[in-house]
């Protein structure tokens, strides 16, 4: 690949998991998505409608996640989950999803019970997702917001978005655009590209997997965010570059109701603020344990943030300030800078030789980064070292699948052994290796791809079924179970 064509798509990996583009197309639109609400009484989870309602659809089902709504004005559709409990009759606050492949059910099906327990509407979209054309992507976020305020007795002013990747920064363009977004969770990758000040305050909660090769670009948000005056908080948890587990979206879901409680648009729940002491004072005890001092600074700081004026927090104030006047805590500022600034040229080393370097060097290189991960002076460099073996999955994945399609399938063949090299637990560089598999004219090794991308979890069925690359495999019994079993993946 041309090197020019390769340090596009590397700026492409920094900010966007692919698809730049899709924010100066979609920001456009976003100064439709919502409308200001009437000034209601709140509850926790619904607001009793004390205006006459709109004919809102009271076909939808309700207790379970419905993988897709067809807009009623278009084709375009969403997936949608309403609390048992939901009535028109009353309002209901609403998170909007995007993921970075479209996969708007999925989201959903991982957080559908905290829905359920703290009275979210929750609504993923089916369209937006990396690489979308403009018209698309503009068109489906327009319906969506338009059919959903339409079709459902959503709250004004508790309207958040939650992106994951690509999706996340989505997520924010909303917010950044539109007044009418309270808040924003921010899944494995920050803000889009900003080139003037942002117009809009939203509260911001970001989460981040500890493996995920866009930690760092994250933590910077999370510090611009604090010179700015957003109120905002940076989770990490064990993981890589994917939507967080369940137990952290809960942590983020009770933080942006006890903002909305200080904001005076949702009644005070000691039960709430109490769980949501709770999982500080957990995560705060994990980082002392484990001695990460950044880290428990920064969460302590975010209990401050979020309790104060609800709840007592000079205990930990004075926490704070014994924290950071140490050696220790300024010792451990100093070598995470390092650490970034080695991680930052790891990376770059990492893109200029990707195209250079056949399978054999590349081979001995990622034992050679597999061998740092676990004899790492101190946990903090592992983990730094795993992030850029993660990088290094990210920029094959992106370089397999632009030799695929472009033809270049003499590279593509080199960028894909790369790929399970560096990644080997990833279903992409299967579902990869099955398209190859079709250009090259032999449908038995894709077949024999895409059972392995199913057995290590791939899930988009959508993408699997339309995908021109395996029309002429429609019909063979081998694809059929393949289907059936990706259908599962995306079900559980």
């Amino acid at each position: 690949m041309p090197t020019t064509v390769l340090m596009h798509l590397v700026f492409y990996f920094r900010i966007n998991m692919s698809a730049f583009p899709v924010f100066l197309c979609t920001i456009v639109i976003f100064f439709f998505s919502c409308s200001s609400g009437s000034s209601n009484e709140h509850n926790t989870t619904a607001t009793t409608q004390t205006t006459a309602a709109p004919s809102y659809d009271n076909s939808l089902v309700k207790g379970r996640v419905i993988d897709s709504v067809v807009c009623k004005n278009n084709s375009q559709n969403y997936a949608l989950y309403l609390p048992s409990y939901y009535t028109a009759d009353k309002t209901f606050p609403c998170i909007y999803f995007f993921d970075a492949h479209a996969r708007g059910a999925l989201p959903l099906r991982l957080y559908k019970d905290l829905a359920e327990k703290y009275g979210f509407v929750l609504v993923g979209s089916n369209v937006s997702k990396n690489g979308t054309a403009c018209e698309a992507t503009n068109d489906g976020v327009k319906s969506l917001l338009e059919d959903v305020r339409a079709r459902i007795n959503i709250d004004a002013k508790r309207i958040y978005t939650c992106g994951f990747s690509g999706g996340s920064r989505v997520a924010s363009s909303v917010a950044i655009m539109d007044g009418g977004i309270a808040g924003v969770i921010g899944c494995a990758a920050g803000f889009p590209p900003v080139e003037q000040g942002i117009p809009n305050k939203f509260d911001y909660f970001g989460l981040v997997g500890n493996f995920d090769f866009n930690l760092t670009d994250m933590e910077q948000l999370d510090a611009a965010l604090d010179q700015n005056g957003f109120t905002h908080q940076l989770l990490t948890f064990n993981g890589k570059h994917d939507w967080p587990p369940a137990e952290e979206m809960q942590t983020a879901l009770l933080w942006i109701q006890v903002n909305a409680m200080k904001e005076n648009v949702q009644p005070k729940s000691d039960t709430i603020v109490a769980a949501l002491k709770n999982d500080y004072s957990r995560y705060i005890a994990d980082a002392a344990s484990s001695g990460d001092l950044i880290r428990e600074q920064a969460l302590l700081s975010g209990i401050v943030r979020v309790l104060n004026g609800i709840e007592e927090v000079s205990s930990f104030q004075k926490r704070i300030g014994d924290l950071v006047v140490g050696d220790a805590y300024k010792k451990a500022i100093a070598t995470h800078m390092q650490l970034q600034q080695a991680e930052a040229q790891l990376q770059q080393e990492l893109v200029k030789q990707f195209t250079t370097q056949n399978e054999k060097w590349w081979k001995k290189e990622i034992a050679t980064m597999n061998q740092s991960i676990h004899t790492a002076k101190t946990k903090q460099e592992g983990q730094m070292y795993q992030r850029a073996l993660n990088y290094l999955g990210l920029v094959s994945y992106m370089n397999s699948s632009h030799a695929i399609n472009t033809g270049d399938l003499a590279n593509a063949a080199t960028y894909l052994g790369i790929f399970k090299m560096a990644d080997p637990h990833n279903p992409d560089c299967g579902y990869l290796s099955a398209t190859y598999f079709m250009k090259k004219g032999k449908p038995q090794q894709a077949i024999a791809s895409l059972n392995e991308a199913a057995s290590l979890g791939f899930s988009d069925v959508a993408q699997l079924t339309t995908d021109s690359a395996f029309g002429s495999l429609h019909d063979d019994v081998g694809f059929k179970n393949i289907v059936n079993k990706i259908r599962a993946n995306a079900t559980r």
